[in-house]
């Protein structure tokens, strides 16, 4: 059964909506994945602990600081 223009095109149409879908779908998955990829500390560097000795802990204590 011969299809005509518009029909033919109707369903080309369709056919490259279809692989957009699954085109954006593996690129979604792919980007997810390298997201997933990046570790915590490239994205936000942790805080240095500063190490306070006895005598600044006592003084912070008594002067509120």
């Amino acid at each position: 059964m011969p299809q005509t223009k518009k029909e033919q095109h109707l369903e080309l149409l369709k056919n490259e909506v279809e692989k957009d879908y699954i085109d954006l779908e593996n690129e979604k998955k792919k980007f997810i994945e390298q997201i997933k990829k990046v570790k915590k500390e490239e994205i936000i560097k942790p805080k240095e602990v500063k190490k306070i000795t006895l005598w600044r802990r006592i003084k912070k204590v008594l002067t509120g600081i």
